[in-house]
């Protein structure tokens, strides 16, 4: 079975959109290039580390998400949805990134 962090490579095809475009924010797409070296990837240690830091993932996104409904309802303002949805998603890779390099530390 095929590790399916691979498919997180393809999100790098996001970073084309510089040449459309022309805004640099698109460039780091291109920090998904790593993921396509995951295609083989068979460690279950490995495994039971990814479960557990995207579930600490999964849990800032639930709090997260509602705090920010909760703020734009109670304050009308929709212009903050963009930049919700930005801190949401970049947010959600950093807490998940920053549990796996957490959980993968040797101990003792």
């Amino acid at each position: 079975m095929k590790n399916i962090l691979w498919y997180l490579g393809f999100l790098s095809l996001a970073s084309l959109l510089y040449f459309v475009e022309g805004k640099t924010a698109f460039l780091w797409f291109l920090c998904f290039i790593p993921y396509f070296a995951m295609y083989n990837v068979s460690d279950e240690m490995l495994e039971l580390f990814i479960g557990k830091a995207t579930t600490n993932a999964f849990v800032y996104t639930i709090f997260f998400g509602i705090a920010t409904i909760v703020y734009i309802y109670l304050t009308g303002n929709t212009e903050l949805f963009s930049v919700a949805f930005v801190a949401l998603l970049g947010g959600s890779l950093l807490v998940c990134i920053l549990s796996l390099f957490y959980y993968t530390q040797p101990r003792g």
